[in-house]
């Protein structure tokens, strides 16, 4: 239950402002300071934020704001110890100011939307790092305020992008993870049409979170869906806007190299090297061991990318499927190169990090699993 509770509620934790924005200050200082926070340009995005605070110090979107700023700057935050006791700390103050807001006005959407999210990050912090117990507590108490959300996205326009992961993710991570069906009668229903609908609203109609329904659109797109062709138009709307958000860089080498589109991979992959981020690093030697393989069709070459890729770290929402191809790749040189032994131990581990609708399919193909 800890686990399909903080799937959904950690992807949707980003801020909906509502009455904060009749201030033109405050709204000044919040777009400024996403779009610094988007293109990675962390010290500015700071001095916005603290403006907020400073200007607005019992509201929690300053807070939370500067929590995402930290997640995202010291990403993965595990890593990253006493980073990490200052994001609890800020997440907690901007769930109190929430609560607080609240329990004056229970139909106040704004008050309810930032517990979502202060509660949705406190969660995913807390599941990172393996303490699932504080996880669940979380996650519980995240979920009573989030169906507020569900039950009014048609009546605001940044509830797109929550609602909208949650109906995709609501039917699609059972399908996948069949053994958690039975603990599914907790969730409201969900409708993978409709999420993907709401996605798409959320890329056109929603202000603060159309970057997260852009980038989360093409993640289910490939992902989910297998098809990562569908997915590049709305990576390209945001590497266009946002060429140093090295998510960003990260999700458009990755749907290039799986669309065959090595020659234009190549540049991001540059760019993952250059972060000097162990996680982006070992992504792009994957991509590039991919381009040996299909089309340099060298295998050599390619057995040695793959397996210097598994030298690096893998973190758990954005990088570990991109392990899961390392070992694919390791198992098709092992069969082509008949060593069966070799093939059989790589499907065994392979199985630990595939998720990608199509690396399943891959996987059954070739291993007959």
């Amino acid at each position: 239950m800890a686990r399909i509770l903080i799937l959904f509620l950690v992807l949707l934790p980003y801020p909906f402002f509502g009455q904060l924005l009749q201030d033109a200050q405050a709204k000044n200082s919040i777009t400024t300071g996403l779009q610094h926070l988007y293109s990675y340009e962390f010290k500015e995005a700071g001095q916005q934020f603290a403006s907020l605070r400073a200007k607005y110090p019992k509201h929690p979107a300053g807070y939370l704001l500067a929590a995402m700023q930290m997640e995202q700057q010291y990403f993965p935050l595990k890593d990253h110890v006493a980073i990490g006791q200052q994001y609890v700390h800020l997440l907690e103050k901007a769930f109190s100011l929430s609560m607080t807001q609240y329990n004056k006005n229970e139909q106040d959407l704004e008050a309810a939307f930032f517990c979502t999210a202060s509660l949705g990050f406190l969660a995913g912090f807390e599941a990172d790092n393996q303490n699932f117990f504080k996880a669940v507590n979380y996650a519980k108490k995240a979920y009573s305020f989030m169906k507020i959300g569900l039950k009014n996205t048609e009546n605001q326009p940044e509830f797109y992008y929550a609602s909208g992961v949650y109906k995709y993710y609501r039917i699609s991570y059972p399908e996948i993870h069949p053994i958690i069906k039975p603990l599914m009668w907790f969730f409201e229903d969900g409708n993978k049409k409709q999420g993907l609908s709401y996605l798409e609203s959320g890329t056109k109609k929603a202000v603060f979170v159309k970057n997260e329904s852009l980038f989360y659109l093409g993640y289910i797109y490939n992902k989910y869906e297998g098809t990562p062709a569908k997915a590049l138009p709305f990576s390209l709307e945001l590497i266009k806007a946002h060429p140093n958000n090295q998510l960003y860089v990260l999700q458009r080498a990755e749907l290039l190299s799986l669309t065959g589109n090595f020659e234009g991979a190549e540049a991001y992959c540059d760019l993952l090297e250059k972060s000097k981020s162990p996680y982006f690093i070992g992504s792009a030697a994957t991509f590039r061991a991919m381009r040996e393989e299909f089309e340099n069709h060298n295998l050599n070459a390619a057995e040695s990318l793959y397996l210097k890729s598994l030298s690096y770290p893998w973190e758990e929402r954005f990088t570990k499927d991109i392990r899961g191809l390392s070992y694919l790749g390791l198992i098709r040189i092992a069969q082509k190169n008949g060593d069966t032994a070799k093939a059989r131990k790589y499907a065994q581990v392979a199985k630990e990090y595939l998720e990608y609708k199509n690396s399943l399919i891959e996987f059954s193909r070739i291993t007959g699993q």
